[in-house]
Order: C-alpha cells, then sequence, then structure tokens
C-alpha cells in the first residue's frame, strides 16, 4: 500500500511555526495512520497518540474513514529543549508512550499499545505488527519539502492446512520481496509515483494497482462539542478565562476555527 500527502499534510500544519523536524514527525504519523486504516479496512476513526517527555510532549494523527485526516504535535512547553533537524522518532518523543486505537461507529473502540524503543516510528509499527497482530510488515516513509509519503509491505498468511513445502515456499518468497522493498532509497520514495516505484523494484513480479482514493484534511470539531467541553468547566474556571466582557473565545487546534461565546450564553450554560 502507498500514500502521498500533500495539501491534506500542509492543511494539518495549518501555519503552525513548527520546527522542521515536528514537520516531519506529524507528516509520518499521518501517512501512517492512512496506511493502516486502508490496510483493515476500518470505516470508523483510527488514531495513533504518543506521548513522551522529550522536546515534542506529544504528536497526534487521525484517519475517519479511511480518507479524512486531521494531526497535531506540541512541543514541551513546561521543559523546552532544542529541536534538531536531524531528530529521529525517539530523540523527539524522549521516554514515550503510544496507542493505536480504531474507534467503531457502535461506540465501541479497540486499542493496542505499540512500543517506542526503537529510533523510527516504521520500526515500532513493525514490532508492533509482527508481536501483537501476527503479521510480518515492512514500512517506508519519505518527508520532502511538501510531500510526505509511505508505503508498506505486508504478508498474507498461508493457506489453510498448507504443506511443510508450501510454508517454506512462502518464507522464502516473503523474505525476498522484503529484501526488495528494503532497496527503496528516501529520494526514491518521494519522487517516483507508486506505479513506477514498484515496477522498479519488483521487475519480475505481477502488479496490480487499485484506483487511487483521494485524502482530505478535514476536522470533527463544530460549536456543539465545543460547548459540551465548556459545560464541564467550574464557573470559577470559566470566569477565569473570560475575556473584560465576560465573554470566552475557543479555538480548536486542529484546524484553527474560532468559536465565540457572549457572556449571555455562558450565563445559561450555553443553550443558546
Amino acid at each position: 500500500m502507498w500514500v502521498r500527502l500533500n495539501r491534506v499534510w500542509l492543511d494539518a500544519i495549518h501555519d503552525r511555526p513548527y520546527p522542521d523536524a515536528a514537520r516531519r514527525l506529524l507528516g509520518e504519523m499521518m501517512a501512517m495512520i492512512v496506511l493502516i486504516a486502508n490496510n483493515i479496512k476500518h470505516d470508523g476513526g483510527v488514531t495513533l497518540h504518543a506521548v513522551g517527555n522529550g522536546p515534542i510532549k506529544t504528536a497526534f494523527a487521525e484517519c475517519q474513514a479511511q480518507e479524512a485526516l486531521r494531526g497535531i504535535v506540541r512541543l514541551n512547553e513546561d521543559e523546552p529543549q532544542p529541536v534538531h533537524d536531524d531528530m529521529n522518532f525517539k530523540e523527539l518523543l524522549g521516554t514515550s508512550r503510544m496507542a493505536l486505537t480504531m474507534q467503531f461507529k457502535t461506540g465501541e473502540s479497540y486499542q493496542g499499545l505499540v512500543s517506542t524503543d526503537h529510533e523510527l516510528l516504521e520500526q515500532n509499527m513493525e514490532h508492533y505488527f509482527e508481536n501483537s497482530e501476527q503479521l510480518n510488515t515492512t514500512f517506508a516513509l519519505n518527508t520532502e519539502d511538501e510531500s510526505v509519503t509511505g508505503c508498506f509491505l505486508q504478508r498474507l498468511p498461508s493457506a489453510d492446512l498448507a504443506s511443510d513445502m508450501t510454508l517454506a515456499h512462502d518464507e522464502a518468497e516473503w523474505m525476498r520481496l522484503v529484501s526488495l522493498f528494503r532497496t527503496i532509497l528516501p529520494g526514491e520514495l518521494g519522487s517516483k509515483s507508486a506505479e513506477g516505484m514498484l515496477r522498479d523494484l519488483f521487475p519480475n513480479d505481477s502488479i496490480r494497482l487499485d484506483h487511487p482514493k483521494a485524502l482530505r484534511f478535514e476536522c470533527s470539531c463544530d460549536r456543539d462539542r465545543c460547548s459540551k467541553a465548556l459545560e464541564t468547566i467550574s464557573s470559577e474556571e470559566l470566569l477565569e478565562l473570560a475575556d473584560e466582557d465576560g465573554g470566552i473565545q475557543v479555538t480548536c487546534e486542529f484546524c484553527g476555527t474560532r468559536y465565540d461565546y457572549l457572556a449571555e450564553e455562558i450565563s445559561t450554560g450555553f443553550s443558546s
């Protein structure tokens, strides 16, 4: 599976003054969550959320219905630390934890914990799929100035009751494909089309491409959800948040949409 994010990734950055390494991390997580959401054919929401004590405090990416994306990173403002361009996933997040969550339309959810012991995001996700899902998987990610590209290769289970000879053949074929896949250079991944890359990597194999799917940046915030969040805050805290006219302005961190509440709305419990 292959994905390239251009405008969607830039929309998620939303003119924020992220350091280059933070921009790259956000792009990689967004590309990763698209690959995962479309691989499992999950029409609900899939999120990847990492929290750490490094220069980046939290990083979050979400894909809804396999095509609607949003994401954010937050720097560690409590203990500001320098962010260098060449910092990898582990260096950016420090000691961290990460979770992959699937939210179903029924309201139920499933969460898997992802190890963050490895230096790169793709290495941690490979470890997760191999150990938690029992699926051999390998990823490749590349970020350019205005695009991020990701792809992965995943092994399908052998046929039920397969013979030892068939299992040995399947294992050899998997190792052959992985060896070829790992020859991808970052520059190639970012510059070639999916078809061009696959035909260069696997010139002796049959290749079938599905129709490409358009992705979009989309935030799930709305005034009703914002109002419900404010209703959980005590009256004393609301007074501290209010401006000189008694109103409150709430700005969505994901998309920058601003919701204004007048003093009268606050006093009536946001019912208007």
